[in-house]
């Protein structure tokens, strides 16, 4: 049979367990009755060295133990946030000076304005020669006089002979139409133009192995042009003689009093918005041609700088001109010369019979003004 336990040592078991329960609490400071913080973390802390109030400190070198330092310095330092660099503000461009690009064409829509034939570029020319005025009465004023039965005619003995058409209006030759005083024979030249804004003539037509006579029709197509230079070269013949009769020309030009217009550069420059029928009288136009206006969708009707004018002779020779705002100083306008009024003044030619002499034929340089002819002219026997 077991011995019963004996009372002494219960409460020996007891009074040991209070006392280790009692220096626990001394050590890790719980409080009694207490809910502990769920959201505390002992180990974000650091250590403390203080003794807890009304225990006693058996660690005999607490004494001299250095004050513990503040919570923050134990903590690891934080690293500072890396500095994005800010960048530089992007200057702002300056303004172009140039104008806007052109808008193309697919975009606009055309409305014609435009479809004359008017007069003939013909008349905007001025002919001269390096050669003389030509073998007798056959003067260069005889190319113009619609005459085919007049003609000028020069032998270019030493050097070619240099024919040149200056026009006061920039042109655009579709073609030139030349009819020959002689018909079995054949003339080697070439024609060569100056377009607007240039000094050169460029040969834009070689007739040097040509093999038509009587008429010759040269298409050049093409412009804008100011002046244009024949250069002869010889005759089937090979006597150097030249007869041109007619040189009649097909094409357009046109120019503007009210409007500042860049032939080099195909820009017609306007103040402002205007109406498309103004601006089209405001054109002089010479010659056939077919004008038209290209708008922008939401401005039909209104010329603007994004507007384009299309001019048209066929489908070899056409033009676009860019229509650009400016401002444009007004030109100046001519003033008529004041009239001075005739006196009453008597007369100091003499009256005398000796001084009534019959009056000369009017000269023109010097020499008798040519006649009408009442018979054959006698010509060369290598003219024909």
């Amino acid at each position: 049979m077991q011995k019963p336990i004996s009372t002494k040592y219960i409460k020996l078991l007891c009074t040991a367990a209070a006392l280790l329960l009692c220096i626990s609490c001394l050590f890790t400071g719980c409080n009694v009755g207490t809910e502990p913080d769920p959201t505390f973390n002992n180990a974000t802390l650091p250590a403390s060295t203080d003794t807890p109030t009304g225990a006693v400190n058996t660690d005999p070198a607490a004494d001299t133990a250095a004050p513990a330092t503040e919570a923050t310095d134990a903590q690891a330092p934080t690293a500072e946030p890396t500095s994005t660099p800010t960048p530089e503000p992007t200057a702002t461009p300056e303004p172009t000076a140039e104008p806007t690009e052109r808008p193309d064409t697919e975009t606009l829509k055309f409305k014609d304005y435009i479809d004359q034939d008017k007069g003939n570029i013909r008349t905007l020319c001025s002919i001269s020669a390096d050669s003389p005025e030509g073998y007798r009465d056959h003067v260069l004023a005889n190319l113009f006089d619609n005459d085919e039965r007049s003609y000028w005619s020069y032998q270019n003995t030493t050097l070619d002979v240099q024919l040149t058409l200056e026009f006061s209006t920039p042109v655009y030759i579709a073609m030139f139409d030349n009819w020959w005083y002689t018909l079995n024979k054949i003339y080697y030249y070439e024609l060569a133009v100056k377009y607007a804004g240039s000094d050169e003539f460029v040969t834009v037509l070689d007739r040097s192995n040509n093999t038509s006579s009587d008429e010759t029709q040269d298409n050049l197509n093409t412009g804008p042009v100011v002046a244009v230079r024949y250069t002869f070269f010889d005759n089937s013949m090979l006597n150097k003689w030249v007869q041109l009769a007619e040189v009649y020309m097909k094409g357009f030009a046109f120019d503007s009093d009210l409007y500042e217009i860049d032939h080099s550069n195909k820009i017609v420059y306007i103040p402002e918005a205007t109406d498309a029928g103004d601006f089209i009288s405001a054109l002089n136009f010479t010659g056939k041609c077919k004008a038209s206006i290209g708008f922008m969708p939401d401005s039909v009707g209104t010329v603007t700088d994004a507007s384009v004018l299309k001019l048209t002779y066929n489908k070899y020779l056409s033009t676009e001109y860019e229509i650009r705002y400016k401002a444009l100083e007004p030109k100046p306008t001519e003033v008529p010369a004041t009239e001075v009024p005739a006196t009453d003044a008597p007369s100091t030619e003499a009256t005398t019979p000796e001084a009534q002499t019959t009056a000369e034929p009017e000269t023109t340089n010097g020499e008798p003004e040519a006649t009408d002819q009442t018979g054959p002219i006698e010509l060369p026997d290598d003219y024909f």
